[in-house]
């Protein structure tokens, strides 16, 4: 979706980024790096709140960068929201593209992560080795 890639540019302008019935994330510390002029580590603090719903900014903000009406721009960041629902709810991780990660934790409360859950679970395969057999093995 092409809304999900405003969501860091609203988060680094407004501070906070508000994601119907899921919750508010909100930027909490940054530590600035002076000889880049960029932040180096972010702090997050996610409130899960299945009530919450859309406010003005981020469909304004999304349709305004995209140049859509702001309605499409609101019924897409509700139809994104849903899908990441429907993932938490099958026991997956969902995405924040750009941002972090939702999960829910042993206790079912909605978790926000700025790493993933499976980043460390990769699994390399050993390369086999031809055997090599030697014709008079056939014969």
């Amino acid at each position: 979706m092409k809304i999900a890639q405003q969501f860091s540019a609203f988060l680094e302008m407004h501070h906070f980024l508000q994601l119907p019935s899921l919750g508010k994330l909100e930027i909490v510390s940054s530590e600035p790096d002076i000889i880049n002029a960029e932040f180096m580590k972010r702090e997050f603090r996610f409130t899960a709140d299945v009530n919450t719903i859309t406010d003005n900014l981020l469909p304004q903000f999304i349709s305004e960068k995209l140049k859509i009406e702001r309605c499409i721009a609101e019924s897409d960041l509700i139809y994104f929201c849903n899908s990441l629902k429907e993932l938490l709810i099958q026991g997956f991780e969902a995405e924040i593209p750009g941002i972090g990660y939702l999960n829910y934790e042993s206790n079912s409360q909605l978790k926000f992560s700025c790493k993933s859950l499976y980043s460390g679970v990769t699994n390399k395969l050993k390369k086999r080795l031809p055997a090599i057999v030697s014709s008079s093995f056939w014969l």
